[in-house]
């Protein structure tokens, strides 16, 4: 990093002059231009309830998450709606999907969710073979794909360790996937690299916990004490009455502190 400064210090601006990843300069150029570090994380089992919800949602987010295969009428159509919202309203749609098969079976999974996404996770347990085969699912299709590894997770009892966390990051940070890897999904500053990205789940202004597994943090806590760039909020926002409302209520909150983290 530049002067050793982590990337927790420095601006999206800074940080767009490090990147060589073409799907996260589109990224940081909409995070700048929309003042926005928040992914929303829309998982409605409808076509109609997840449009609807974008439609509300997309003016504040700059990432859109969703798992298309727990929508159980998914279509080409819905896949084109959301895509032409993407676009009208300026935010990056990412399909969840959390691959972890070998290369080849990874290749044809990617291929067919290049066709809409600009995002997708996938698992580092099967090695850098997966990340091959992500790449070459892209250059069959000629789409660009911005993978996430999933570093760590934020529900209780996952059974990720610092060891495995840090293979992950090793493998995600060699200079031969600085084409294909985004960044990290993680609940810590993971990497030092201010062109990979950190999204981290499990955001609740409200919350600790949502009584199951899953264990919450505030935005503000996300970004600056966890190294979030981006913060993934779902049932915070999706559960609630105004979700138009409460996602820009999220995005201030979000926005306000990463300014407050900014060193430079």
């Amino acid at each position: 990093t530049p002067g050793g400064q982590s990337p927790s210090y420095m601006s999206f601006k800074s940080r767009l002059q490090h990147t060589t990843n073409p799907v996260n300069k589109r990224l940081l150029e909409i995070m700048i231009k929309k003042e926005s570090n928040l992914c929303v994380a829309v998982d409605k089992i409808k076509s109609a309830d997840v449009l609807d919800l974008v439609e509300k949602v997309g003016k504040s987010v700059a990432v859109v998450k969703l798992h298309s295969d727990i929508v159980q009428d998914w279509s080409k159509q819905t896949q084109d709606e959301l895509m032409r919202m993407s676009k009208e309203n300026d935010f990056l749609l990412f399909e969840d999907r959390k691959l972890a098969d070998i290369g080849n079976t990874v290749k044809h999974q990617s291929a067919s969710i290049s066709e809409w996404a600009d995002l997708l996770t996938v698992h580092g347990l099967p090695g850098p073979g997966l990340l091959q085969g992500v790449k070459d699912g892209c250059m069959s299709t000629g789409k660009t794909l911005g993978v996430l590894l999933v570093a760590e997770m934020s529900n209780a009892g996952n059974l990720f360790t610092s060891e495995f966390t840090q293979a992950v990051v090793n493998m995600g940070e060699k200079e031969e996937w600085a084409h294909t890897l985004s960044g990290f999904i993680a609940q810590s500053r993971v990497s030092q690299k201010p062109g990979m990205l950190q999204l981290t789940p499990g955001v609740h202004m409200a919350e600790a916990s949502d009584k199951g597994d899953q264990r919450y943090t505030s935005p503000l806590q996300a970004v600056t004490e966890k190294g979030a760039d981006l913060v993934i909020v779902g049932r915070g926002i999706c559960a609630d009455d105004s979700p138009g409302l409460k996602a820009e209520e999220y995005r201030q909150e979000a926005w306000k502190a990463y300014i407050s983290t900014i060193q430079e």
